[in-house]
């Protein structure tokens, strides 16, 4: 059936063409099919603005009016590994030996090589310089470090052409042996720029941020800063709604008071301080973080969305005392928000929280606790992502000093229904389960007692098949809940209602 219908759509087609060749000019003929020739100019811009700056530059040969077009896209892409021939081929046969410290961390560091990125580093500012248009956004990527030109094109690009993104990734190049050329200074980012991302460059002095009053957005990748740079910036960028920092050295001490801050994300770094004060973070994302728990304080009482993920329990805060504060089990502090002692944090509890993802070990009684607080305390939960530890725990009933009256299997089973499960939850996700009481406890009552629930999604180990078979067999408080199992051995595992289907 389908077959005869594209032979029919092609044969009108073949037709409608046939029609045009006979009673029009040629040229009519060409501009009926180059559509995209015909599109006004901004379109015609924007849909060219994808490609790299090399492939951009191009299109001013395919006609006389498409001479000029690539001047006025108001999105530029540079990759200086890309530019030119001399510089590709060094390059990719250097990133194909994955085993080569040089292709992990550096460019080729041969004079000729170097010399060969230094020429595609000038011609960015000729293409810039021909440019004619405003810019909004641009991207450099692998510009090299040590070099004036990619200093001179930013700064064309901030004070000429008044840049609204800038992404800029820079490669270290070694010279001369072990001996790593030096970063050299940006200059000032202008006050027309709105979001900077920046990666694997190094941040000594933090004035290159005076009068960036329209930062909102600073994303920092595998940024060397000095001690003092991350606090200077934050006081120089007041507008600041997002910040993310990842693998970023240098910052000891993180002291955030900032009423416009929406996200913040901290992942893979050791702090020996951290003070947030954003009353309006709706978004707050730990991953990896380091810090001693008498020295972190949050208070972010309007957070929606939280990320806690350590891949390394021990070398991070205890999890359970994060998550104890998070759901307002304790509240030490005083009225200023400090630590009443110095063996306790404060962390305001997030009772307006709907997104939650998190390590947490089910078969911890002590955990499976402070889960359930937050069901209690967290009235608007609707999606909940959990990620079981690769180590279980052992149980700790006695030693977390939680006594229970009935045996630890049962605790799920003598849960109420909390508002939030009854109201608001409709989706939760569950990695690494092993199908142990708990956790099967855990699964069951979520089925059971949640009548908003619209997906549970598990992913199990390979000896757990026939445990999680039995959930298919619960009777659902939810007639639109489905049930997915992935498995290594299976691709999928799907329940509509009470029936296995396997994909």
């Amino acid at each position: 059936m389908d077959s005869m219908y594209y032979r029919h759509m092609h044969h009108e087609i073949y037709l409608r063409l046939l029609y045009i060749k006979m009673n029009s000019s040629t040229r009519d003929v060409e501009q009926e099919l180059d559509r995209i020739s015909n599109l006004p100019e901004p379109i015609r811009c924007l849909i060219i603005s994808r490609l790299p700056i090399e492939e951009l530059v191009r299109t001013s040969v395919l006609s006389k009016s498409w001479h000029d077009t690539w001047k006025n896209v108001p999105h530029l892409y540079f990759d200086l590994t890309r530019m030119t021939k001399a510089c590709r081929e060094p390059f990719y046969q250097v990133k194909r030996n994955r085993r080569s410290h040089c292709a992990r961390n550096f460019l080729p560091c041969s004079e000729q090589h170097i010399n060969q990125l230094h020429d595609a580093a000038r011609l960015v500012n000729t293409i810039l310089n021909a440019h004619s248009a405003s810019v909004t956004s641009c991207r450099i990527n692998q510009f090299p470090i040590g070099f004036q030109e990619p200093v001179e094109s930013v700064e064309y690009l901030t004070r000429i052409k008044g840049v609204q993104e800038l992404y800029l990734t820079g490669r270290p190049l070694i010279r001369f042996g072990p001996q790593k050329l030096k970063p050299l200074p940006f200059p000032s980012w202008g006050k027309t720029l709105q979001v900077l991302e920046l990666s694997k460059y190094t941040i000594k002095d933090a004035s290159i941020f005076k009068g960036c009053d329209n930062l909102h957005t600073l994303r920092l990748k595998i940024v060397k800063l000095g001690k003092e740079s991350m606090g200077e910036i934050l006081t120089y960028c007041k507008a600041l709604k997002e910040i993310s920092l990842l693998n970023c050295t240098g910052i000891e001490n993180l002291t955030i008071s900032n009423k416009n801050l929406k996200i913040l994300e901290l992942h893979n770094i050791s702090f020996s301080l951290i003070n947030i004060c954003a009353e309006n973070l709706a978004v707050l994302v730990l991953g990896n973080i380091q810090c001693p728990a008498s020295c972190l304080v949050i208070k972010a009482p309007a957070v929606v969305k939280l990320d806690a993920f350590h891949l390394n329990r021990k070398d991070c805060f205890e999890m359970e005392e994060l998550l104890s504060r998070c759901c307002g089990i304790l509240g030490s502090c005083n009225d200023a928000g400090r630590p009443i002692s110095n063996r306790t944090f404060y962390i305001s509890p997030f009772k307006k929280l709907q997104m939650l993802s998190l390590n947490l070990d089910l078969n911890n009684i002590g955990e499976a606790i402070i889960l359930s607080y937050f069901f209690r305390e967290c009235f608007g939960l609707k999606t909940l992502k959990i990620c079981l530890p690769v180590g279980r725990t052992a149980n700790l009933n006695q030693a977390s000093g939680n006594q229970l009256s009935y045996p630890e299997y049962l605790f799920w089973d003598q849960k109420e229904i909390f508002e939030s499960i009854e109201n608001n939850l409709s989706m939760v996700h569950i990695t690494r389960f092993s199908g142990t009481e708990l956790e099967m406890g855990f699964a069951k009552y979520i089925i059971t007692r949640a009548p908003k629930m619209k997906t549970i999604v598990i992913d199990c180990q390979d000896s757990c098949t026939t445990y999680v078979q039995r959930l298919f067999k619960l009777s659902k408080a939810s007639v639109h809940l489905s049930v997915f199992v992935d498995h290594p051995r299976l691709s999928s595992v799907y329940s509509s209602e009470v029936n296995l289907l396997v994909e």
